[in-house]
């Protein structure tokens, strides 16, 4: 994501009584002393500035009770739109809940909701066929990154990055992440912040039980220490891998029944593993326009290590195809688990007996000094469909609705979820932080499913093989004419918009 939460991480830190000091996550390699102790009184709370951030939408703008159409996907309806459309008691659902009213009230509003189940390629359909029957139902959308990146469907969207009421300059804006999406770096026509939960909880993550390392003779401060450190690589996760691993059912294979070291269990999470190398796989011409452009060296020695790791690494295991499920690591059958933040807040995980810690992936090695990870296209991402006439009421909507977001949803959830659900102990919040911080949108990985070229890495590790460098001579010219033909559809649609 590349921000910055230490504003209201602070809070989170004191109140679980974090071993280092807020505005100072990284700490020093010997400071394991929690930070309350090492003050001469009581600890103050810190002033985030999050509840008195204010819009720049006029004092005396309103709607006059007029009606907007919104298009959600269902399974996303409660975590970045509406908490189910009433108080549940679920703190996290009842603060975004309280945030789409505190909007409706400020700007006299109302709302007609249509969320859409099924699949994500259905939600992509019928937002499609919706908007090009060219009626103006719907004048904001919340879409996934593959209903509409990974489909095509740019084109159905409009170019916010001059909205008079979105003001890109306030801090629930992710800029970088819109730009990062901008197939020229400029237009905007996804909005990601802090209006859509789901961009927390999509970044990739790591989980470890904590019992069951400690028994193979790690020690899990030590091992957090390590993330802190920014020392935490591949190549001491296939340690502690194969240390962890049991042969449980004795019949000398590495299987279920065993106590896995690692497990990766999909397709998905080998597409968060991946990325975390931060290797270039494009670059952008002088007009911002991308093309494929693969740092080949890196690429190539980044799968030698992931199939190294998967395939050669007794106790690793990787499950091709097949889906996740989160009872695998509940259950205490893998050490180490590869996926998402949001596989914290599932029943499996929280009534997990065994305690379990959260860490970023790691990186390829010490030198690259950061970690670094993807955001899932399955996050939810604002945008105004072509066929909207007042794009501008619309984006004072969407301006309303992240600020309070930031004010009042997302410390909520950081305070609620990363602490009580996701955090088992005060080092977790550190790690939380650092995945939030270092996990990024892609413009290659969005936009693969279009353009493709963007997943060869992935797929070489996938299949455990490292043909990259002919996969990639083979696909270049593909791909750069796909992106030149995806730009001629961009002119196209802005040209027919603007008559």
């Amino acid at each position: 994501m590349k921000r910055t939460f230490s504003l209201f991480l602070a809070i989170l830190m004191l109140a679980v009584s974090l071993t280092a000091c807020a505005s100072d996550p990284i700490s020093t390699p010997d400071d394991t002393t929690p930070a309350a102790e090492t003050t001469t009184g009581e600890t103050e709370p810190k002033e985030t500035g999050r509840a008195d951030a204010k819009d720049n939408i006029p004092a005396d703008f309103t709607l006059n009770g007029k009606t907007m159409g919104i298009y959600i996907r269902s399974g996303m309806q409660k975590l970045d739109w509406d908490g189910g459309g009433e108080e549940s008691g679920d703190v996290i659902y009842d603060a975004v809940y309280r945030r789409t009213q505190k909007v409706m009230e400020r700007l006299d509003v109302g709302f007609e909701l249509t969320a859409l189940g099924g699949t994500w390629q259905e939600f992509g359909k019928g937002m499609e066929q919706n908007i090009m029957a060219g009626d103006d139902v719907w004048q904001i959308v919340f879409t996934t990154g593959n209903a509409a990146i990974q489909s095509s469907r740019d084109y159905l969207f409009q170019d916010l990055s001059k909205n008079k009421y979105i003001d890109f300059d306030q801090p629930w804006w992710w800029v970088d992440a819109m730009k990062e999406l901008s197939l020229d770096g400029n237009k905007i026509r996804y909005l990601v912040g802090d209006i859509s939960l789901t961009n927390y909880t999509k970044a990739g993550a790591m989980f470890f039980n904590k019992v069951k390392l400690e028994s193979a003779g790690y020690k899990s401060d030590d091992l957090y220490k390590m993330v802190i450190d920014r020392k935490w690589t591949y190549d001491k996760l296939g340690e502690m891998a194969a240390a962890s691993y049991i042969d449980v059912n004795g019949d000398g294979v590495v299987n279920d029944g065993d106590q896995y070291g690692l497990l990766v269990m999909n397709n998905e999470a080998i597409r968060h593993l991946e990325f975390t190398g931060n290797i270039r796989l494009f670059s952008r011409d002088e007009s911002g326009y991308p093309y494929l452009d693969y740092d080949m060296e890196s690429a190539v020695q980044f799968v030698d290590m992931m199939n190294k790791l998967l395939y050669q690494t007794k106790g690793c295991s990787f499950t091709k195809g097949s889906a996740y499920e989160a009872a695998k690591f509940a259950t205490g059958e893998t050490v180490f688990m590869a996926y998402r933040l949001e596989s914290a807040t599932g029943a499996a995980l929280r009534d997990m007996e065994d305690d379990f810690g959260i860490i970023p992936n790691p990186m390829v090695s010490e030198a690259q000094g950061e970690y670094y990870g993807i955001i899932h296209n399955s996050s939810d991402y604002v945008t105004i469909p072509m066929t909207c006439k007042n794009p501008d009421e619309a984006g004072a909507v969407i301006e309303a609705l992240c600020s309070e977001s930031y004010r009042s949803v997302v410390e909520t959830f950081y305070e609620s979820a990363l602490k009580a659900k996701y955090s088992r102990d005060s080092y977790s919040g550190q790690c939380i932080d650092i995945i939030c911080d270092t996990c990024v949108k892609n413009f290659i990985y969005e936009y693969n499913g279009v353009v493709k070229g963007g997943a060869l890495v992935g797929d070489e590790i996938l299949n455990n093989r490292n043909e990259l460098a002919s996969k990639y001579a083979a696909q270049k010219d593909v791909t750069d004419q796909k992106i030149k033909d995806l730009i001629e559809k961009y002119i196209k649609a802005e040209a027919d918009l603007n008559g």
